[in-house]
């Protein structure tokens, strides 16, 4: 019995001699840690897959339909026209190639002034 008193006596001694030499971890408070944490966004995010579709449209379309393709009155060529709204019933019934075909060739009073690198389906 003793020896097993002995025993534990010297294990207890051997804890509390370790835990305190330990030396205590530091914890840096870097802000560049915080950067590298998950929950901020990759340096290497993926690009935009519809930027070139709104420079596009910022060049060749926003003059007359506007900003969020509203339309309205336009002055062209010293005419007033009427803008449609891309937003309208008859724009979104239209397919996709009903209006790369509109914006290509132009349509009543639509001008056309798309240079051929910007033709839509050309990236």
């Amino acid at each position: 019995m003793k020896l097993i008193s002995l025993a534990l006596t010297c294990v207890a001694i051997a804890l509390v001699v370790s835990a305190c030499t330990e030396t205590p971890t530091t914890t840096s408070t870097n802000t560049s840690r915080a950067a590298a944490s998950p929950a901020a966004p990759a340096a290497t995010a993926t690009p935009d897959p519809l930027a070139t579709a709104r420079a596009n449209f910022a060049k060749n379309c926003e003059g007359c339909h506007g900003p969020k393709g509203e339309g309205g009155l336009v002055k062209v060529d010293n005419k007033q026209i009427k803008v449609p709204s891309l937003k309208a019933d008859h724009a979104i019934k239209h397919t996709d190639d009903q209006i790369a075909k509109m914006i290509t060739n132009g349509e009543e009073e639509m001008p056309l002034e798309l240079p051929p690198e910007d033709a839509p389906g050309k990236a």
